[in-house]
């Protein structure tokens, strides 16, 4: 399965409540959505409709072993070829699927409309996972809360040298709580690299997306003062090397000196 990069917050156990919206347990502003099907699960566990796109659930963790990818397929299964409505949340990410959410359409005139993710989510389908965009909800059935916390991938039980190559590519595809002292800063167009090496494939890189790096910018971070930082980021390791950490949100990074 192919390991894909996600935005994480704050760490699970930490959690209040289960993330993601739906319908009448999580009402919220009306949104635009259009009409959508489902055609089938790719071969990296991604969401295809009908027309052709590629999509990722928002508010869902990414399934990281053979028994995830089957449960969550298992959960899928109703839906595929069902009419739905597609509320698509930004442009296509590095591996082409679009951010989006999709809802069940009420059953009744004036009914409430459920969103696909909090059902799988509800179902143990799949592990929710808190992302920009998404309101809290009031916490879910309890079955489902303590399937979630016990779960030994959702909170890291330490953390990981992010100079330790070995250790860091034995994570890949798993959410981690990652450590390093920053050498160097590469800025690019789309995004910024806060390297634990100066040299390539030596050590892990933090990636921070360009809008994420403004924010970090306003608050005062800049290329020259993170050199010899020492920082913590949550995130999933990734990458073609399992190197890269992606972080999509201030509340994944922390300077620790």
């Amino acid at each position: 399965m192919r390991v894909k990069s996600l935005l994480v917050l704050v760490a699970f156990a930490i959690l209040p409540a289960l993330p993601g919206r739906a319908g009448a347990d999580c009402p919220g502003p009306a949104v635009e959505t259009t009409p959508a099907r489902l055609a089938r699960i790719d071969a990296a566990g991604d969401l295809v409709l009908a027309d052709g796109r590629t999509i990722r659930l928002l508010g869902l963790a990414p399934r990281q072993d053979a028994e995830e990818a089957a449960r969550f397929a298992a959960g899928l299964q109703p839906f595929l070829g069902s009419a739905l409505e597609l509320e698509l949340r930004g442009e296509q990410d590095r591996w082409g699927r679009f951010p989006a959410r999709l809802f069940i359409p009420p059953e009744a005139s004036g009914g409430d409309r459920r969103e696909l993710a909090q059902l799988l989510g509800r179902s143990g389908a799949a592990l929710p996972l808190p992302e920009p965009g998404l309101q809290p909800c009031p916490p879910g059935a309890a079955a489902v809360h303590t399937s979630v916390t016990n779960r030994r991938q959702a909170v890291p039980p330490s953390a990981v040298d992010g100079h330790d190559l070995a250790a860091v590519k034995a994570q890949e595809g798993r959410y981690v709580m990652l450590e390093g002292r920053i050498a160097s800063v590469g800025e690019r167009a789309q995004r910024t690299y806060l390297n634990f090496s100066r040299r390539p494939k030596e050590a892990a890189s933090i990636v921070i997306p360009r809008r994420l790096w403004r924010e970090l910018q306003s608050a005062g971070w800049t290329a020259g003062s993170l050199g010899g930082k020492r920082l913590r980021a949550y995130g999933i390791l990734s990458g073609r090397d399992g190197l890269l950490l992606e972080a999509g949100s201030r509340a994944a990074l922390e300077l620790i000196d």
